[in-house]
């Protein structure tokens, strides 16, 4: 009997510790945003009250799409105060959420949800006592708004989780981090905890024979406990990621002993090829464990140093690489003088200060969510990332991604964005060197170019690539079936970037000194190269395979191009050349309405299909050529819908028949613009938030695609200009 009397008290004692504290019941709202609200000693009795769990849109504040927040008092007994962890569940948000425990915020960012989703955060043990308030900001920008549906409790269990495969909810799926100075670059991935593809440039070709050397294949820690490995992959995450609004990596892992961090960046301080990694194990009982870092498959001229250190509860490993292409065997006395100028943490605190320097200058549009914050200050820091730092003539431009990848190139599409993100900004000198580099650079190589008896080439100087750039600033294309790669497009684009340039810095003297170069090598070339369509040459238009044709894309560009030439003429009082691009872009926009604009009013993507040829990259012209409300901009939009839409977004080309293709994050976004423009807000808003929690769930990166069968991320990852750089403009408008 005694015996069955003590396993009841226990399991009694067991029941009470496990038990839920319910949250439901009546809360206290208010509309609004201040920092303040959070405040354990804040006076909320004026504040209204709101049953919890259920949407504020039911409850009175009915099409009310903002921030509120809210707050209540809760008890804990002993039994929750002896859990190292508690779990916050919040059952389903609207939309976002940043919770507040007495005061302090669960984490450093909001936490996204969708209607799959069963919200939750993580509560440390010191945060919590026997009283307790809990203060949550939301933030709602469609659709109901709130804590919608429970369960809301205090556990000590995370929640069980129910994914529909077939809503496509935001999720990870992405895990491989690019690091760069501008310079060299090389990769962190968060499941493997390792290190790869260093490289010495951030291009892949850097000139028409030399592909860039990978110097290091891979590198890693290395924990031991009493001289037995343990592997980083048996930790457990805390979090993982950049330090956000940087390119500097940190993840944080832990066991039953210890708390492992590691930080890896490649310093903006260095003006060469160097890599820096932090390691640090902290814990009362690490005594029995020591680190290390291996690094494999050196190249001639890399150069390693290593230096531990120990510190009360607290070890740490220093690592510094440095290539050096010379073989100066001098050349590690560079990391030598690293080390000494940066004792102890200096050289990840000088990063941390070098990056929040930099994005001292950002500017940030208003009503932002935290989330969209998020990925708009990783957008830059990539954008910053991918530029490159090294000498002229390669300096400024900006690769389409980063290596391994064969697309770590410079575009000028790319750049295009992304000196439209700069500029939008506040990023002005990242701007003017992109530029530079464009102007400067060594382009021309089809003026002159035969192929199968004709003459494919501009016949003139030119300035702006009509494909991409090698790592070494030179003009490369790809040749394929029908001959050379060429988007013709790319002119009409700098043009829009140049006009922008001036329109926001003033500089004058800028214009004045390019100004015969801009003018006889990019806006005489698009009128040169107007055939008898009306409409610029075939060329393969904004990255189309295939034969040449005449793309909708391409002479929207140029038209919008000629526009901006003839602001900028007459910005330096050359008048002659102002009318002839204003004649030539009056003639370029009949000849476009006449050719390609269908009996409907929908634009086709190209003058010789049908009138059912689509792709979604036709909304960039769109936005370049037509009002918002054009009935043009209508048809071709419902075409879209009709057509294009698939899941939550769109694919880029209708279904061949055999597959439906991935969906087109860049379509996604640039038709979120063009909805914006025509005040479909909702829809625009689906779209924006749909890429901006998938983002920010992948660690702030834009990919190229999701994946038709569960919007994992694939293609390009991450794209910069086409990706991170569209990002960031389309939060000011075209």
């Amino acid at each position: 009997m005694k015996i069955t009397q003590l396993c009841s008290l226990v399991v009694l004692l067991i029941s009470i510790v496990i038990a839920d504290v319910p949250l439901d019941g009546d809360w206290m709202f208010n509309i609004g945003d201040d920092s303040s609200w959070a405040r354990i000693d804040l006076n909320d009795s004026a504040w209204y009250s709101i049953t919890v769990p259920g949407s504020w849109e039911s409850q009175g504040f009915v099409d009310y799409d903002g921030i509120a927040w809210y707050r209540v008092h809760f008890n804990l007994d002993s039994s929750y105060l002896a859990n190292d962890t508690l779990f916050l569940h919040l059952g389903k948000i609207g939309n976002t959420a940043r919770p507040f425990i007495n005061g302090v915020a669960l984490a450093d960012t909001i936490t996204v949800f969708d209607s799959s989703e069963i919200a939750y955060h993580k509560i440390p043990a010191p945060l919590v006592r026997s009283e307790n308030l809990l203060a949550i900001k939301i933030e709602n920008k469609s659709g109901s708004g709130g804590i919608i549906r429970g369960p809301v409790l205090i556990s000590t269990s995370r929640p069980q989780k129910k994914v529909l495969a077939a809503e496509h909810k935001a999720h990870r799926s992405w895990y491989d981090l690019p690091f760069s100075n501008g310079i060299s670059a090389a990769s962190y991935n968060v499941k493997n905890r390792d290190f790869a593809n260093f490289t010495p440039h951030i291009f892949m070709q850097f000139n028409g024979s030399e592909r860039t050397n990978i110097v290091a294949s891979s590198a890693r820690t290395i924990l031991f406990k009493n001289r037995r490995e343990i592997a980083l992959t048996e930790m457990e995450t805390v979090s993982s990621g950049y330090i956000n609004g940087t390119g500097i990596i940190h993840h944080k892992l832990r066991n039953k002993d210890c708390v492992l961090d590691q930080y890896a960046f490649s310093p903006f301080t260095s003006n060469s090829a160097f890599w820096v990694f932090f390691t640090v194990l902290s814990g009362d009982s690490i005594s029995d464990y020591a680190l290390n870092f291996e690094i494999n498959d050196l190249a001639q001229g890399m150069n390693i140093g290593k230096w531990s250190f120990q510190e009360n509860n607290r070890k740490w490993l220093f690592v510094v690489c440095n290539y050096d292409k010379t073989l100066n065997p001098k050349s590690y006395n560079v990391i030598r003088k690293y080390k000494n100028e940066h004792p102890g943490f200096s050289a990840l605190l000088k990063e941390i200060g070098w990056w929040k320097n930099w994005q001292q200058t950002t500017i940030i549009p208003q009503n932002i969510s935290d989330a969209e914050r998020f990925v708009y200050l990783q957008s830059l820091a990539i954008l910053k990332m991918a530029q490159s730092r090294e000498k002229f003539p390669s300096r400024g431009q900006i690769v389409h991604t980063f290596p391994p990848d064969q697309m770590a190139v410079a575009t000028v599409p790319g750049m295009g964005f992304s000196i439209d993100a700069f500029l939008k900004s506040g990023h002005f000198e990242e701007a003017l060197a992109t530029l530079q580099f464009i102007l400067n650079g060594n382009s021309g190589s089809l003026k002159h170019y035969s192929w199968s008896g004709e003459n494919r080439g501009l016949g003139q100087n030119y300035t702006v690539s009509v494909n991409y750039y090698h790592g070494n600033g030179t003009e490369a294309t790809d040749t394929g079936e029908f001959g050379p790669i060429v988007q013709l497009g790319n002119f009409g684009i700098l043009l829009g970037n140049l006009k922008q340039y001036i329109e926001t810095t003033d500089d004058i003297r800028f214009l004045e000194y390019y100004w015969p170069k801009i003018s006889s090598e990019i806006a005489d070339v698009i009128i040169n190269n107007i055939d008898a369509t009306g409409l610029v040459r075939a060329d393969n238009g904004f990255y189309n395979p295939g034969a040449p044709k005449h793309y909708f894309y391409t002479s929207a560009a140029a038209y919008r191009g000629l526009v901006d030439a003839v602001w900028l003429a007459r910005m330096v009082s050359d008048e002659a050349r102002a009318q002839q691009y204003e004649q030539a872009a009056v003639e370029l926009r009949n000849s476009l309405e006449l050719s390609i604009v269908t009996d409907n009013g929908a634009v086709k993507s190209y003058l010789e299909g049908g009138e059912t040829n689509l792709d979604a990259a036709t909304a960039l012209g769109l936005l370049w050529v037509f009002t918002p409300q054009d009935i043009s901009s209508k048809e071709t939009l419902a075409a879209f819908e009709k057509h294009l839409k698939f899941n939550n977004g769109f694919i880029r080309f209708p279904p061949d028949g055999s597959r439906v293709g991935d969906e087109w994050v860049v379509g996604d976004m640039i038709i979120a613009d063009l909805n914006q423009y025509m005040t479909n807000f909702k829809k625009a808003t689906a779209l924006k938030y749909r890429v901006s929690s998938q983002a920010f769930y992948n660690y702030g990166l834009i990919p190229e695609y999701f994946s038709n069968a569960s919007s994992d991320y694939t293609g390009t990852v991450p794209l910069c200009g086409l990706g991170a750089g569209i990002y960031v403009s389309s939060f000011w408008g075209e």
